[in-house]
């Protein structure tokens, strides 16, 4: 199939960009980026947009650079540049490992780092490792711009705390220390696909940060096992009880990719895995 008509519309300035959207309204405009996600919704008629606000003329919202005790990454830097980026290898070499599991790299050229958050697709890496890090999101419209934590921005499968006239533009990521650890592991049908369920986490002593995804709508931040495992000095040894401990109440995804039992048994699994592997080292 075919997209319905629509009208493209190519700001050259973030100004101009918030500015046609709020002009154009929800209902009738979206913005496009790299368009790995939209662009095949559109084609099979799941979303018909009247008007596309594309952004890839905006001056300045793609990049990575040091500010502060942040890493910046603009909205529409490219997937791939998260694997050759040498501030991202140095500074956040989990957002790498992540990435390297994104797609491949004809999908990872031209799709957004931006809008693959923007997506919230409950199986991809990018959500994931955001939320591990501790990331904080920028959005923009006319009114202004305001700061989302990551943890806080996915609030459903497909659904984020962006308003409809704004627009996401940057992300920062806290600057891991050289004695921080690190692991991400995923289970998937095949190299490139969404996963059936991944893990990522930072050891930053003496702070952890562990993260679920694909097991339910949103990356899940296990709260029990941090605190448990904090709790005991970060001992290997406690790692199966505070495991059980998070997953206790999850409440699974259940597809024709995985049952939620399935899920359930994957997550305990690399989790470990993950959590031996930070702890040991």
């Amino acid at each position: 199939m075919k997209p319905a008509p629509f009208d493209m519309m190519r700001p050259a300035s973030l100004k101009e960009a918030v500015r046609l959207l709020a002009d154009h309204g929800a209902s009738d405009a979206r913005v496009i980026a790299g368009g790995q996600s939209l662009v095949p919704l559109m084609n099979f008629r799941l979303a018909t947009p009247s008007v596309l606000i594309d952004l890839n003329r905006v001056a300045g919202l793609s990049g990575v650079a040091i500010e502060g005790e942040n890493l910046r990454i603009r909205a529409m830097t490219r997937q791939q540049e998260l694997l050759t980026n040498s501030l991202v290898a140095a500074h956040a070499p989990l957002l790498a490992a992540a990435a390297a599991h994104v797609g491949h790299i004809q999908t990872r050229a031209r799709g957004t780092v931006g809008g693959s958050l923007a997506q919230a697709d409950p199986s991809a890496e990018l959500p994931l490792a955001m939320v591990a890090l501790g990331a904080t999101l920028t959005v923009s419209s006319v009114r202004g711009s305001r700061e989302i934590a990551a943890e806080c921005f996915f609030r459903d499968a497909l659904v984020t705390d962006i308003e409809s006239d704004e627009i996401l533009t940057d992300i920062r990521v806290p600057i891991a220390r050289p004695a921080a650890r690190y692991a991400f592991r995923e289970f998937a049908r095949r190299h490139g696909d969404f996963a059936i369920v991944a893990v990522a986490m930072l050891f930053d002593p003496p702070d952890l940060r562990v993260a679920i995804g694909g097991l339910e709508a949103t990356p899940r931040i296990c709260q029990k096992v941090m605190d448990a495992l904090r709790a005991n000095g970060f001992a290997p040894g406690g790692v199966p009880s505070a495991v059980e401990l998070e997953l206790a109440d999850a409440i699974p995804n259940s597809d024709l990719q995985a049952s939620g039992e399935y899920r359930r048994h994957l997550a305990t699994m690399l989790a470990t895995d993950c959590l031996n592997e930070v702890l040991s080292s």
